[in-house]
């Protein structure tokens, strides 16, 4: 099967090479899902760094020095949440693989947790603040978060309860 067909939603050139890597050599493969965020798009580093930018410039143009140590303020708070973005990140999958027997999570190439159709117990879903996200959960407890922030995160759920035959929940519904 080539790539192309894997999934034809998707651009392979759109995806980290280490991601296209495992794409075009993992077996059965029946659909991957990317996602296309980076860690500079965290709400918690960018809104920071914007505000204190704009906040800086507008206080030196009008010569505002409550704007200038606003900015520097909010320089200081980016300048924090700059290690905790870059940790966090590390643990976010850059690509998830839905095979004929598992769904693998992977950041940047490397296999963060992979949980087999046989092992699988159930799918949550989990909203908070307005986002809705999903666990796969084995059944040993061991969960795979599947982020909003993947590409057609409702269409791999969908997936998922097909090829691993697990009952639907009623809080399952999508």
């Amino acid at each position: 099967m080539s790539t192309e067909l894997k999934n034809d939603v998707q651009d392979l050139s759109l995806l980290h090479s280490q991601d296209r890597k495992i794409v075009d050599t993992m077996p059965s493969i029946v659909q991957f899902f990317p996602n296309h965020s980076r860690w500079w798009q965290n709400a918690s580093f960018a809104l920071p760094l914007i505000i204190a930018v704009i906040s800086t410039s507008l206080g030196f143009l009008i010569q505002i020095d409550e704007l200038i140590g606003f900015g520097i303020f909010l320089a200081v708070v980016t300048l924090i949440m700059f290690p905790v973005v870059l940790m966090t990140w590390r643990n976010t999958a850059t690509l998830i693989v839905i095979s004929s027997d598992r769904i693998s999570a992977f950041h940047r190439g490397k296999l963060m947790k992979e949980i087999s159709w046989g092992h699988l117990d159930r799918v949550e879903r989990v909203e908070y603040l307005g986002n809705t996200r999903h666990k796969v959960v084995a059944k040993n407890e061991d969960f795979l978060s599947i982020e909003n922030e993947i590409e057609h995160s409702e269409d791999l759920i969908e997936l998922l309860f097909v090829l691993s035959k697990i009952p639907r929940r009623s809080s399952d519904t999508i």
